[in-house]
């Protein structure tokens, strides 16, 4: 595998150290197709509530009230329910459990539960927890490892015992100091867990590039802080997940911060309560500065997909001719010849690509490779 890059961090872009709530907004909208949506009873809901599926996927409200109407944002439906702002759910309180009923109970729990495959971890020897935070300037994995640091060893603890896993590593970026001494205060208690450090690469938190460099076999089971939490929040607290983190950042703005917002929220809600603009002329982004996926702000809707969203200042300088310099080829850590992109306009791409955006990050033309890469997808 090619040698991976320590990111330069633009001074100007930073992130709060600590984190903002919002986790009462007025409304909140779900995904939906039309069929589902013309058959939709006009009712209240409670949160945790389901409503219906979508795309394979069981649809769970986030907050209790009432279904009002609906949104259309492009090609896409999403169900309004206004927020009463009595958080009635379908469960009552905080359950009490602790580590030994949690492994008790565990196998039963998980029989014939859909939502993940278990079966992943038969005749594994190490089960790692990728606590990477990869892409530059979001800091979303390492608030959710401070604030549920137990919640996620609990977690890993149980799954290791219950499918007979002898060893489990906790691997972290150097530079997140936040995460490495939440861990550390806890993980003393577990002699079968260890915190592994990686250096400051890029992208060594893409799965791919994260199991080839520690060059992890088929005896390794690898899971994100994120896919831990959300087992740990469905099967042993037993209720749906409304919450998500983002990431709210940018060259354009005062005042970036880390959200903890309620799945189905406006993102313009967001912004408009909390975010100090510097620049009001403005691009943004969604998740990642490396690839950069310029969206309009007005009608996103937070998912668990939307972790980050950029704020920035139009770039000074244009594309210019590829000058065959190699560069994009280099640095490309998956050998997918970005190059070759470029010169077949759009007709080639390697199915490698995991568009981490270093081609377009290394190339001294300035040629943004993801508007290559959607042409070659027919976008």
């Amino acid at each position: 595998m090619k040698k991976l890059l320590t990111i330069v961090k633009d001074v100007s872009i930073k992130v709060s150290s600590q984190i903002t709530d919002f986790l009462e907004p007025t409304h909140i909208y779900l995904p939906i197709d039309e069929e589902t949506l013309q058959n939709i009873e006009i009712k209240k809901v409670k949160k945790g509530e389901r409503l219906y599926s979508f795309e394979n996927q069981e649809i769970y409200s986030s907050v209790s009230g009432r279904i009002v109407g609906f949104l259309k944002k492009e090609n896409k439906k999403y169900l309004e329910i206004k927020n009463d702002y009595k958080e009635e759910g379908t469960y009552n309180g905080m359950h009490e459990f602790t580590t030994v009923n949690i492994k008790t109970n565990f196998k039963e729990k998980i029989k014939g539960y859909s939502y993940f495959n278990f079966d992943i971890f038969q005749d594994k020897k190490i089960l790692i927890l990728n606590g990477i935070e990869d892409e530059p300037y979001i800091a979303n994995r390492p608030f959710l490892h401070k604030y549920e640091t137990t919640s996620i060893l609990e977690m890993l603890d149980c799954l290791a015992e219950v499918f007979c896993i002898p060893e489990i590593r906790l691997y972290l970026k150097e530079n997140d100091r936040e995460s490495i001494e939440a861990f550390q205060e806890y993980i003393g208690t577990y002699p079968n867990m260890k915190i592994y450090i990686l250096p400051d690469y890029y992208p060594i938190g893409n799965e791919q590039i994260f199991k080839d460099f520690l060059k992890l076999d088929d005896s390794s089971v690898v899971l994100t802080t994120e896919i831990v939490y959300d087992l740990y929040v469905r099967i042993i607290r037993e209720r749906e997940k409304d919450v998500t983190y983002v990431t709210i950042t940018g060259d354009a703005i005062e005042n970036p911060q880390v959200f903890r917002v309620k799945i189905g929220s406006l993102a313009s809600e967001i912004v408009d309560e909390y975010i100090e603009f510097k620049d009001k002329n403005y691009i943004v982004y969604l998740n990642g500065l490396m690839h950069r996926k310029e969206i309009d702000i007005e009608g996103l809707v937070i998912s668990e997909n939307v972790r980050a969203i950029y704020f920035m200042k139009p770039l000074l300088y244009n594309s210019k001719k590829c000058i065959h310099c190699g560069k994009c080829n280099e640095v490309c850590p998956r050998s997918c010849n970005p190059y070759l992109s470029v010169q077949t306009k759009g007709k080639f791409m390697s199915e490698r690509c995991i568009q981490c955006g270093l081609c377009t990050f290394i190339c001294p033309s300035f040629i943004d490779f993801s508007k290559v890469f959607k042409e070659e997808e027919g976008e």
